[in-house]
């Protein structure tokens, strides 16, 4: 059979919108925000949007805000983005993406606690930890990096001062080093007042170190198993804690991938790579204002059991009924690259119905049996080698048991770097290493010398020796390696 598909690029505000006829899922999306239209729980919209995407939506600042607001509009009274809780609570600047580096704690501070708090700076200087809840004055940030702050008299809580310095373009005051210290303790007059320091729980699905926040008023109020966070678009998109187990609309980041998919009808087989399909592209010029129409022709067998399921890489387990007939519609304001000609190898059925793919999650399970990994001899940062294994397989090796560290030695020792990229980081803000994906294990491989022996700088991640006894070592995560990949059963 022959499929038409309609792509439409022009250039205006970036948008996309995915029809599928007699579908109920449909995308509508900037180039980083794609918002889904289909009913999952957390885990599902997670994994759903690492097997189509990157992953569920992080927010960055209040234009990623707007840009949200902008996209669901009234699509959705509610949407996950990848905001989660996790164990240990951090310390972050209310100023998006500054490491907190520099500390100016008084004797004591900060409390030895696991609950939410902020940061005040005392009479002399010096910083204390306090209840969010109460008034104090405040410090702004200024207009640029070198500008001092900009003292507020007014009493508000931390919340209710972030506020005020968010609605004068600006946001609570950071504190970099000693001198920008100094320059804040001068501009308070030896008063006690807010800065923007706080500690809470929240990190995000894709390992950002975002740490913008837009909770409701008394959100989040951390009820049992309320683990996940919704933005609320009936109140302009601010942000509510609920329980993972709600079925929600979502919002995926990134752009969308073309997965390799799998048929096993009944008694016949049939495999798609994406590899396989011959692509011409063609560039459309930023100086045109028009519209440009490309049309997509697919030539795709036909397969006559009833039914044929249709398993996306990556972790996927359920399936939704959709008709065949699809189109999709395309807005772009960049120049995008929109393929004239392309000829897809894909599979259908002459059934009324076909089984397509949602991708429910499988949970966060490391237990990768032997040869599900695969070694990537291409030389990345770790950060890039993350996003590569996301994106084309399941996630960096998680080594939580003896089995899967005699995997990892087996493929390290054809790297071609010294050393190979795991799925492991290290915290300098509480001092202690975690896999990316929160698993818990006992099992340990470090080199002597390495691991919680050592101290080590922020930026610092882990790697498996090519050679030797394959050790694990804490390496800059800006480093060039080889890296290995877990995938998911086949």
């Amino acid at each position: 059979m022959t499929e038409n598909r309609s792509i439409l690029a022009k250039r205006s505000p970036i948008f996309y919108l995915l029809l599928l006829t007699g579908f109920s899922s449909f995308t509508v999306g900037s180039s980083d925000f794609h918002f889904i239209n289909d009913g999952k729980t957390y885990e599902e919209a997670k994994s759903y949007c690492r097997a189509t995407y990157n992953d569920l939506a992080t927010v960055h600042n209040l234009a990623d805000m707007k840009s949200l607001t902008t996209l669901v509009s009234t699509a959705a009274v509610r949407a996950w983005i990848g905001l989660e809780a996790r164990a240990v609570r951090t310390w972050h600047w209310s100023w998006p993406d500054h490491e907190v580096d520099f500390l100016n704690w008084r004797a004591g501070e900060p409390l030895k606690n696991n609950e939410d708090a902020c940061a005040a700076l005392d009479q002399a200087g010096k910083w204390f930890e306090s209840d969010c809840r109460t008034r104090k004055s405040f410090l702004c940030r200024g207009s640029n990096e070198s500008s001092p702050p900009i003292f507020i008299a007014t009493t508000k809580s931390w919340r209710n001062a972030q506020t005020h310095c968010r609605s004068l373009s600006s946001d609570l005051v950071n504190i970099l080093s000693e001198k920008q210290n100094e320059e804040a303790h001068n501009v308070a007059t030896s008063q006690i007042v807010w800065i923007g320091l706080f500690k809470d729980p929240w990190g995000w699905s894709d390992g950002s170190n975002s740490s913008f926040r837009y909770w409701k008023p008394t959100q989040p109020n951390y009820r049992r198993h309320q683990d996940c966070t919704a933005a609320i678009f009936k109140d302009e998109g601010l942000w509510n804690d609920l329980r993972c187990r709600r079925t929600l609309k979502f919002i995926c980041q990134g752009s969308r991938k073309l997965s390799p998919t799998t048929t096993s009808p009944t008694t016949t087989q049939t495999t798609t790579t994406t590899s396989q399909l011959p692509t011409h592209a063609t560039t459309l010029p930023n100086t045109s204002p028009q519209e440009v129409m490309a049309t997509f022709t697919s030539t795709a067998p036909t397969i006559q059991p009833n039914t044929t399921n249709l398993t996306t890489e990556g972790e996927t387990t359920a399936t939704d009924t959709k008709t065949a007939n699809t189109t999709d519609v395309v807005h772009s304001t960049s120049s995008p690259e929109v393929n004239s000609t392309t000829r897809e190898q894909v599979t259908t059925t002459t059934q009324s119905t076909t089984q397509l793919s949602t991708t429910t999650s499988t949970g966060n399970n490391q237990s990768v049996p032997p040869g599900n990994l695969i070694l990537i001899q291409q030389n990345m940062t770790w950060i890039d080698a993350m996003t590569y294994c996301r994106e084309h397989h399941n996630d960096l090796v998680h080594v939580t048991t003896r089995e899967i560290q005699e995997e990892v030695a087996e493929k390290a020792k054809n790297a071609t770097s010294p050393h190979v990229w795991l799925g492991l980081r290290f915290t300098c803000k509480l001092n202690f290493w975690f896999w990316t994906r929160s698993t818990s294990a006992c099992y340990q491989n470090w080199a002597p010398g390495q691991g919680p022996e050592r101290t080590y700088d922020c930026g610092v991640t882990g790697a498996a020796e090519a050679t030797g006894r394959q050790q694990w070592v804490g390496l800059p995560e800006t480093d060039r390696l080889n890296f290995i990949c877990s995938t998911c059963a086949s």
